[in-house]
């Protein structure tokens, strides 16, 4: 993983390098310090994480951010900033998230692990159907549907008939996400793309509607507030 740190207070940027290679071995990470946002710009920008400190001397972080939209919509930012009420214009530019200075180790220990789980998320797994193997990123799945030992996977660009079992389709596809609950014998939701909750039944952001049963309904509710809590939806 390659991460870029922009901050102006050398203290600081030290700091929060010392802290994510201490939760990331060295191995599996490159952390690259900025001390100003014109530096940073001048960069590949080929980051998979980018933290940008809010107020900084000369160009802020919010302007640089702008800058970075206009041609990756992609890398996650992560915002560092003592003042909180900087997170509405933050989702002007899609900020991933807000991280409130000083950082807290937990928080920031959590933030490094949702990256990690959303690039996985993002990897495609080779499902075998019919005659040919596709390639399915699990972030597309919305939900999983069983019939005895063959399973349809539905995504937003459609439906793929594998013979499996679902049970072993949720642990293929929360290798790399862990967002796929059971919700039912024969189903399974993708917390990711679930819009709202009703009754006994899910309703996703495409529209589609997955019952739950009651057996599964509290267990499901807890899974899915804890997924909100730490993505910060």
């Amino acid at each position: 993983m390659r991460i870029a740190i922009c901050d102006d207070e050398k203290v600081f940027l030290k700091d929060l390098e010392q802290k994510i290679l201490s939760i990331i071995p060295r191995l599996d990470v490159t952390v690259e310090p900025f001390s100003c946002a014109e530096e940073l710009l001048e960069s590949s920008l080929s980051y998979d994480l980018i933290f940008l400190d809010i107020e900084m001397k000369g160009m802020d972080g919010m302007s640089a951010a702008r800058i970075i939209r206009e041609s990756n919509k992609d890398i996650p930012l992560v915002f560092l900033t003592s003042h909180t009420e900087m997170a509405i214009e933050g989702y002007e530019v899609n900020a991933y998230r807000f991280l409130q200075k000083p950082v807290d180790d937990s928080k920031l220990r959590q933030t490094l692990e949702d990256i990690r789980v959303m690039k996985a998320s993002r990897k495609g797994i080779l499902i075998r159907s019919e005659k040919e193997e596709i390639l399915v990123a699990p972030s597309e799945v919305l939900f999983i549907e069983s019939d005895n030992n063959n399973v349809r996977i539905i995504t937003a660009s459609g439906t793929i008939s594998t013979r499996m079992k679902l049970t072993d389709a949720i642990t293929l596809f929360n290798k790399e996400c862990d967002t796929i609950r059971r919700v039912h014998r024969c189903s399974a939701i993708n917390l990711a793309h679930v819009g709202r909750i009703r009754d006994k039944e899910a309703v996703l952001d495409d529209g589609s509607v997955v019952g739950i049963s009651r057996s599964y309904m509290q267990g499901f509710k807890n899974d899915l507030y804890d997924y909100v809590r730490k993505t910060a939806r």
